[in-house]
């Protein structure tokens, strides 16, 4: 047996064990990675999506907070024409 008929041996069966490697191992990993990317875009858009909602609670928020501060006004000048 030559040299370079065992290099074609070695050559082959490092083939067929980096073909195996490949399907059996980077595949599914390479699948999880995937799914877990598409799991975290999720994920921010639905944080995105929080935070612009929590921004629009704090304007309606600060909207019925000032809406309530001059219905005290107009409660408490209604009070003073009462008690006089």
């Amino acid at each position: 047996m030559s040299i370079i008929e065992t290099a074609a041996q070695i050559t082959a069966i490092a083939a067929v064990i980096g073909a195996a490697f490949s399907f059996a191992v980077l595949r599914p990993l390479n699948a999880s990675i995937k799914a877990l990317k598409e799991t975290i875009d999720e994920m921010r858009a639905e944080m995105k999506e929080g935070r612009d909602q929590r921004q629009e609670l704090e304007v309606h928020l600060a909207e019925v907070d000032q809406s309530v501060r001059s219905a005290h006004h107009r409660i408490d000048a209604l009070e003073g024409m009462a008690h006089r």
